[in-house]
Order: structure tokens, then sequence, then C-alpha cells
């Protein structure tokens, strides 16, 4: 078990899987893909990389605290 700070960096390392594709459901290419965006910093959503963390097992170890100056 690990913890990482940030979903960027979780989902980074989550790359690193062997056959990734096999635990999301996903083609390989997609996988490729996603792995040459993280590496030309292209945008992937942050709702596309939670869901994917999510399903591999990843938890949320503590919730998004937001500062508002109202």
């Amino acid at each position: 078990m690990m913890e990482i700070e940030g979903t960027k960096e979780a989902f980074n390392k989550l790359l690193e899987v062997p056959a990734l594709y096999k635990y999301l459901d996903v083609d390989t290419s997609t996988v490729a893909n996603w792995k040459r965006y993280m590496r030309e910093g292209k945008l992937i959503s942050t709702d596309k990389m939670e869901e994917m963390l999510l399903k591999f097992g990843a938890k949320v170890k503590q919730e998004k605290v937001w500062e508002i100056n109202l």
C-alpha cells in the first residue's frame, strides 16, 4: 500500500502498473495515449484520472479542502 499526494501524481504512478489495461478494461492504445499525454504535458481531466484510480481500487485518503475568500 502506498500513499501518494495529488491526483496527477497518483495517476502517473498508476500508469506504471504492468498490463494496466486489463485492470481498467480499456484498450492498450488508451493506456499508451494516457502515457504519451502525461509525458507531453497534455490535459487529462481530473475526473477521468479519478475515475480510473477508483476503478483500479485506489481510495481517497483525504478529501480536497477548498478555501474561498467571499
